[in-house]
């Protein structure tokens, strides 16, 4: 039987677990398929290590390389604000992420907990 890939949005729990060597997140990041990034994991990861602009500057770099970067629009963004009205836990960071993978019919990779309430996450830990 042939391996159909999916589309998966890298949440920002992934791209950190993948510069701490997580290899499980590596294979999948570095795998087949296609890989989606919100550029709200780019502020999320800015508000961490913006005050490290070279390493921040190679993080980008390297997401860039690996994913395609997808712009929050208006509909992203209306999403974003419903999701989060209806999510327990989590902010408006992880509900536009989740956002963005609807909107590309994809799942979200993910280590973070309040994820567990949506279907179409891959969860790891």
């Amino acid at each position: 039987m042939e391996r159909i890939d999916i589309a998966i949005v890298l949440d920002t729990w992934a791209w950190v677990e993948y510069w701490r060597g997580n290899a499980g997140v590596r294979d999948i990041v570095e795998g087949p398929g296609q890989k989606i990034t919100s550029m709200m994991t780019i502020a999320e990861l800015e508000r961490f290590y913006g005050d490290d602009k070279e390493r921040m500057d190679l993080m980008v770099e390297k997401i860039r390389l690996r994913s395609l970067l997808v712009a929050i629009d208006i509909d992203i963004a209306r999403a974003g604000g419903r999701i989060r009205s209806s999510m327990k836990e989590g902010g408006i960071a992880d509900a536009i992420i989740y956002a963005t993978a609807v909107r590309n019919h994809a799942k979200v990779l993910t280590g973070d907990a309040h994820f567990r309430q949506f279907q179409d996450v891959i969860f790891m830990e």
